[in-house]
């Protein structure tokens, strides 16, 4: 098993998850200046995260399982609708909307958890043995 694998894009789970944070603290508080930055830090960080996944671990998972298998459709849908859903938040906080940008970053956080849990309960977990050597996924996390 390759636990360097599972390990990494965990933490990086974590990582982003405080980055989230910030960010969701930020928008309730209305310091939306704050808001914007920690979110586009969290966006750019994100899409290193889902990058890497749809570079190597995707492919990996499909080249042994097939482009139609149910969980990597599963998460790149989850991956586009997270996408559409940043779109909006970073429209709410530069409109300078509260409600609106801490009801959307709600919606988020709620569906980035079930995604992560996913990830790292059935995804990481099966696709961790079908990746050699996981250093570029890895290293696209933190570039």
């Amino acid at each position: 098993m390759n636990t360097r694998l599972i390990d990494g894009f965990t933490r990086h789970h974590r990582t982003l998850d405080r980055a989230f944070e910030d960010a969701q603290q930020a928008t309730g508080n209305g310091d939306f200046v704050r808001a914007r930055t920690a979110f586009q830090g969290f966006r750019d960080a994100i899409e290193r995260h889902m990058g890497a996944e749809e570079t190597w671990l995707f492919p990996a998972y499909e080249a042994r399982y097939g482009n139609d298998n149910a969980l990597t459709s599963i998460l790149r849908k989850g991956h586009r609708d997270l996408r559409g859903f940043f779109e909006e938040i970073a429209e709410a906080l530069d409109e300078g909307d509260g409600d609106e940008g801490a009801a959307l970053i709600g919606t988020v956080g709620q569906i980035l958890h079930h995604h992560d849990e996913k990830e790292e309960q059935e995804f990481y977990p099966a696709v961790a043995p079908l990746v050699d050597d996981p250093t570029p996924a890895l290293t696209a996390l933190e570039s």
